[in-house]
């Protein structure tokens, strides 16, 4: 069954698709939103996409990048430098201890685990140490999706400013939890407190996770992206709203106008820096308008 799309033309339709009094897909949907600079773009964790994965910088495995016993254990490596780095700056990793870096940060001491006695990859105890990562530019097998679609259209359009994308239209991605759950067996929903992770709580955040199933000495399996896993489900469960990328700066005034910025969704002095430079980019592209329009009017190309 074909993914459900809708192709907004203007800022204000596109606003209107993603109303949360709107059912996009069927009136008992309990969506989750995801923004994409292009729309193009398919639902691929950031860690599989290109070569992305660390497996790709460590000299020993070079010889074999796409073995599944080597990316977990590589994975796992990630993850005890990011905490080693944590450390040195006096941040606190969420659910911390010396047994969790013994018993799950440490590669050569846990490999048998998920090679030998086939436990999934990743486990839940990563899940935390995973989304603060992810959060925070590294690479995961998490897909960061929010409950509130404004905020997901505000990340497509500031990714599509700030990134300068030849793209031609952004995207919108919506999830239906309440279909998805009964159906598709190797996607989970992961979820963690919003107490330990600002970013999650301001962002009413949540992430996916489509399992592959894995063994020694062979690749993950298929597929990586949940746009194909989906489709060959035959579930009516994702769809996506486009809109151009010349609407990008009034999604982002649009967004202001309802308190959702870079300096709202991370409350730290990063988010404050990242609306700042938004904003600049935007003015700089837009001009007044003639009390017709929204200030962000994009300006004609040179």
């Amino acid at each position: 069954m074909p993914i459900k799309e809708f192709h907004a033309s203007t800022v204000e339709e596109f606003w209107e698709h993603l109303s949360p009094q709107r059912y996009l897909l069927n009136p008992r949907n309990r969506p989750v939103f995801r923004g994409q600079a292009d729309s193009q773009w398919k639902l691929t964790p950031s860690i599989l996409r290109g070569k992305c994965h660390p497996i790709h910088s460590a000299v020993i495995f070079r010889g074999q990048p796409e073995v599944s016993d080597t990316r977990i254990f590589v994975e796992i490596a990630t993850l005890n430098t990011f905490a080693h780095y944590c450390d040195q700056t006096g941040l606190r990793i969420p659910g911390d201890s010396a047994e969790f870096r013994a018993n799950f940060l440490d590669p050569q001491r846990v490999m048998d685990t998920f090679i030998f006695h086939r436990k999934l990859w990743p486990s839940p105890e990563y899940y935390e140490i995973m989304a603060v990562a992810q959060h925070h530019g590294l690479p995961t097998r998490l897909l960061d999706w929010s409950h509130r679609s404004y905020v997901a259209a505000y990340f497509a359009a500031a990714d599509a400013i700030m990134s300068d994308t030849h793209a031609d239209r952004l995207a919108v991605w919506v999830l239906d939890t309440e279909v998805t759950l009964p159906r598709l067996e190797q996607l989970e929903f992961i979820r963690v407190p919003g107490a330990n992770n600002a970013n999650v709580a301001a962002q009413r955040g949540l992430f996916t996770l489509l399992r592959q199933e894995y063994r020694r000495g062979a690749p993950f399996s298929s597929p990586e992206n949940l746009c194909e896993y989906i489709d060959s489900s035959g579930n009516a469960c994702l769809g996506k709203v486009t809109l151009p990328i010349s609407e990008a700066t009034k999604v982002i005034d649009l967004c202001e106008r309802h308190g959702i910025n870079a300096a709202t969704l991370f409350p730290d002095f990063y988010g404050a820096a990242k609306s700042t430079l938004l904003q600049q980019i935007c003015w700089s592209r837009s001009h007044w308008s003639d009390g017709q329009d929204i200030w962000a009017r994009t300006l004609p190309p040179p």
